[in-house]
């Protein structure tokens, strides 16, 4: 075995599984241990998600039990997630449907890219929250309270990374407001200018009499320093591994206008 994965605590985590959900049959020992070291899921996360990997597996593999389980156990849930995401009632009931065959059926089903690294219940949220905001865009109507983390947060971007982003979200706000209250009046103000009043870069240039290079580069001065305590922050707090990290070093990179129009308007 690899990853940290002896055969005794994958045998373990199996048989832990199995009297989770006693009525899923579809599932071997082989096909389990093979699962795990296809998705390299390191030993920690199998300590902790070793029935959801299971669960997850079976739904792939067709076993109607553990699409029963599945939906028995996250339906209501994942239902009233979207109601407080702002999707009304007969949107919810059809992305769920919807999203349910998408997740668990066809050729390569995509539960089988779960691979344990957050909670099962946490993947499915963000998977299905997705999928209703591609919905809502064809439907015409993007007024969900959430949509800005989906425009946010690139469609090239995994689910385990997102879950991870959307967890990690009340953190970041906090860390911006903390890195925000160390800057000086004067950087708070460039950046109400440019993030709240929308102001141009050659507008605050002539404000302040310099040219607009010199703005340019007060500006990308102050979200430098802003992403450094960012960073600093959000890995003390979180004990981040080094890939999470670069995952959220993404969400500050592309989202810090939108934190700071939220931060600073409440300022």
């Amino acid at each position: 075995m690899t990853l940290g994965h002896t055969q005794d605590a994958v045998r373990l985590a199996y048989l832990t599984s199995q009297l989770e959900y006693p009525e899923i049959e579809r599932v071997s020992l082989e096909d389990f241990a093979r699962h795990l070291q296809d998705l390299a899921t390191p030993a920690s996360d199998l300590e902790r998600h070793a029935s959801d990997v299971f669960l997850a597996l079976a739904c792939g593999k067709g076993d109607p039990e553990a699409v029963r389980a599945l939906s028995s156990r996250y339906f209501q849930t994942l239902h009233e997630y979207l109601a407080r995401s702002g999707f009304d009632e007969a949107t919810r009931d059809d992305v769920l449907q919807q999203a349910m065959l998408h997740l668990c059926a066809g050729e390569s089903p995509r539960i089988l890219s779960y691979a344990g690294r957050a909670a099962l219940g946490s993947w499915l949220r963000v998977a299905v929250h997705r999928f209703a905001l591609q919905v809502a865009r064809q439907a015409g109507n993007d007024a969900t309270r959430d949509g800005a983390l989906g425009a946010l947060i690139g469609s090239d971007v995994d689910l385990e990374t997102r879950v991870t982003i959307e967890e990690a979200r009340p953190q970041f706000q906090l860390a911006m407001q903390q890195a925000l209250t160390g800057l000086e009046e004067r950087e708070r103000t460039l950046l109400r200018l440019c993030f709240l009043d929308g102001l141009s870069i050659d507008a605050i240039g002539a404000m302040y009499g310099v040219h607009r290079a010199t703005a340019a580069r007060w500006l990308q001065s102050i979200r430098r320093q802003l992403f450094v305590r960012v960073q600093v922050s959000l890995q003390a707090e979180l004990g981040l591994r080094e890939s999470e990290f670069e995952s959220l070093a993404f969400l500050i990179q592309s989202g810090i206008h939108l934190s700071l129009r939220r931060v600073l308007g409440a300022a």
